[in-house]
């Protein structure tokens, strides 16, 4: 019996270590995982030394929780901008530059702290430019994972990656709460621009693999209306980021008022709030060892319902609890259940995104959470300046009862992953006449041949084909019968441009082709009929052919 006992620990043991760090395995990976560590735990200190020394400036609720609008505001309204250029620029090119401003803001902060010049407002602005670098940085990060390690590591890194910014939480916190004791909030933000340097140190020495690009990069406002469009059109993506969103606005009154917890509900100072948020960054580092484990046993559904019940309840402690001790259990709870969450929801997003789109998706994954952060965070601190920190911490494990009923409106996905691998590049023949790339608009016909019997499953399908070809980037969709022969139908896409066009016919992945299989069954039976033409303005000359 002993031995079944060691032979299944050891089973299990195996099972965990693959599913949570086999990332590791690869040298880029690693290398660039290790390097951001020492960026987070600077990143930590630099958010406790910020909180606390607005803390010393001020006694006003709103002014402390403004940090942390500050920290999150700058990547809500940076993310998307930031995810289009992590899809068509140079991601290596952008990491650097998000970590050389972070130094430059790192550094004049810390000058102006040691020469007594700060106050709550230049705080505040230095705070959201540190934060505006870890917008640019974020996207292109993640959407790098696939390019360092094989799709079946993708949950893996994923969930390392929460694991690395949950140890320099773990630690962090006492780390700057000790800095802040026996230094002060100078040499915190010192130490934060020191540790942008190792990153910085990396990323110049790596050159990531080549991207398969044939076609021209999207112009800035185009791919940001591409990513929008893609995840409105994917009701997979969307529930998602609702479920993350909702979550974040529950969960950011403690995010935005542990200062105050420290301060007023338990009579401590810097050591105590560095505490509280090292228990937060304990519990997250705990979870974030056994998220991808958890999701793969579990499901992505009851991870997040658990994560946010046990969320509340770590809430509803902290609500009315005046011991050190009792507090820091409810804060290791919470930061559990933070990662379990989150990870989990981003791990979704990932996974449901294709490569061309995936820094979108990741940047308007992370505005939807840190959106919900950054507004709950300034609503949270309006209500404890009226109410009291206890009365608002029952409101925010209230709103966390009630998005549990989320799962049957805007259900997450299962851990079935969608296959989406591209297609095979269509080989799209040239136009006979004379067309530049960017000549539009471009409209595209295709004839159906449909039975009487045959309408309803046939508009079923269109109807679904639609989303697919408004989601990869149709400016209109429309569907004609005719009149004359009513079991004649034709399917009418547009497209801006003629590139658009050519982008829009190779986005399609291998998940979506069994709709279009079930399309392709309602073609004219003397072949499939496609009707190619573009929008000419009224008095235009011809376009020239051969």
């Amino acid at each position: 019996m002993p031995g079944q006992y060691w032979q299944a620990a050891g089973s299990w043991f195996a099972s965990w270590r693959k599913s949570t760090l086999s990332p590791l395995s690869y040298p880029m990976f690693r290398a660039l995982w290790l390097a951001a560590i020492a960026s987070n735990f600077g990143t930590i200190i630099q958010m406790v030394g910020a909180s606390w020394v607005m803390t010393t400036m001020t006694s006003s609720p709103v002014m402390v929780a403004s940090i942390q609008t500050a920290a999150t505001l700058p990547i809500m309204l940076l993310a998307l901008p930031a995810g289009a250029l992590a899809d068509t620029a140079d991601r290596r090119i952008m990491m650097l530059l998000s970590q050389i401003i972070g130094l430059i803001s790192a550094l004049i902060l810390a000058i102006l702290a040691f020469a007594g010049l700060l106050s709550p407002v230049v705080l505040l602005v230095l705070t959201g430019f540190i934060a505006s670098s870890i917008a640019l940085h974020q996207p292109s990060w993640q959407a790098t994972f696939a390019d360092l390690v094989p799709r079946k590591d993708l949950p893996a890194a994923i969930g390392i990656n929460s694991l690395a910014f949950n140890i320099a939480r773990s630690f962090g916190p006492a780390l700057g709460g000790f800095v802040l004791a026996i230094a002060g909030g100078a040499t915190a933000f010192a130490l934060n621009a020191v540790s942008f340097l190792g990153l910085i140190f990396v990323l110049l020495a790596t050159r990531l693999p080549p991207r398969d690009q044939t076609l021209p990069a999207e112009k800035l406002g185009s791919a940001m209306r591409a990513g929008l469009r893609y995840v409105a059109m994917s009701p997979t993506l969307a529930s998602t980021l609702f479920r993350g969103g909702l979550f974040s606005l529950g969960g950011s009154s403690i995010w935005a008022l542990t200062p105050l917890i420290a301060r007023d509900q338990l009579t401590g100072g810097p050591l105590t709030y560095g505490m509280l948020l090292g228990s937060f960054g304990l519990g997250s580092l705990v979870s974030g060892l056994g998220v991808s484990f958890a999701r793969e046993r579990l499901g992505s559904e009851k991870v997040v319902l658990f994560s946010s019940f046990a969320f509340a309840v770590g809430t509803v402690i902290i609500a009315f609890s005046h011991l050190l001790a009792l507090s820091m259990l409810a804060m290791a709870i919470c930061g559990a259940s933070w990662i379990f969450s989150l990870a989990t929801i981003s791990t979704c997003v990932q996974l449901h995104s294709p490569r061309w789109v995936v820094g979108r998706a990741v940047s308007i994954s992370q505005v939807a959470m840190i959106g919900g952060i950054a507004g709950g965070a300034f609503v949270w601190g309006q209500i404890a300046t009226s109410a009291g920190l206890t009365m608002t911490f029952l409101g925010s494990a209230g709103f966390l009862f009630a998005s549990l009923t989320a799962r049957w409106f805007a259900p997450l996905p299962g851990t079935d992953e969608t296959d989406l691998t591209p297609q095979e590049p269509i080989d799209i023949a040239p136009p006979r006449v004379h067309l530049e790339t960017h000549t539009g608009p471009v409209i595209i016909e295709v004839e159906y041949q449909v039975a009487k019997e045959l309408g309803p499953e046939f508009v079923s399908v269109m109807r679904e084909l639609s989303r697919l070809r408004r989601r990869d980037g149709a400016l209109g969709w429309s569907l004609q019968q005719n009149l004359d022969n009513p079991e004649r139908w034709v399917e009418r896409i547009v497209s801006a441009t003629w590139l658009d066009h050519v982008r829009r016919a190779n986005r399609s992945t291998k998940a979506d082709a069994d709709l279009k299989k079930r399309a392709a069954q309602f073609h004219a039976p003397e072949g499939t009929r496609i009707r190619r033409m573009v929008e000419r303005p009224a008095g235009s000359m011809p376009i020239e052919w051969d």
